[in-house]
């Protein structure tokens, strides 16, 4: 029997923004991330293509505790768990 190789994306990645963090979006992040469960705030789109913030949460009841909208933005969840800052 031949053996597969396989390759994994996943593992710990670089962070590199090429654009700075705008002020409306810290403000987004600060108020979500007060928030108990929410480990993360990132920008994408809905299903339609309008933004979105992403909210990564540890569990579906995190999920169901987020507003609707904030900014004018829809916030749609990502359950992701706990995530861990890898150390230096």
């Amino acid at each position: 029997m031949a053996e597969k190789k396989t390759t994994s994306d996943s593992g710990a990645v670089t962070y590199a923004p090429k654009k700075q963090v705008s002020r409306e979006r810290k403000n987004v992040e600060a108020a979500l991330g007060q928030i108990a469960g929410v480990r993360g705030v990132g920008e994408g789109q809905d299903d339609i293509g309008d933004p979105t913030w992403v909210a990564y949460v540890t569990d579906k009841l995190v999920a169901e505790k987020l507003p609707k909208k904030v900014s004018g933005r829809r916030v749609v969840a990502q359950v992701t768990g706990e995530i861990d800052i890898l150390p230096k």
